[in-house]
């Protein structure tokens, strides 16, 4: 067993983390709510945190910067997820 780029090979076929699988076949409705509150909470954080905001300010900016993040998330991953499965000769 050997690594390439940080997958595991086995018999010659790149295995995916089972996280990430996982996470590639939930419905996209499933994606898009959990990828929702989990950047809104990141940005609300960071927006408070990091760059000193009021509360209440630093939520909304969550709230609004976590529909682009979220739309990028998600489409990254149904992306990805098509293109290994045509790598592996099945269709998306």
């Amino acid at each position: 067993m050997g690594t390439v780029a940080g997958r595991r090979i086995l018999g010659g076929v790149n295995a995916r983390p089972s996280l990430i699988v996982r996470w590639e076949e939930l419905h996209v409705g499933v994606q898009i709510a959990v990828a929702f509150v989990v950047t809104t909470l990141l940005l609300w954080l960071a927006h408070v945190a990091l760059l000193n905001q009021p509360t209440g300010r630093g939520f909304m900016y969550g709230l609004f910067w976590s529909v682009p993040l979220t739309f990028i998330v998600v489409a990254g991953t149904r992306s990805e997820r098509a293109k290994r499965l045509r790598a592996e000769g099945r269709e998306p």
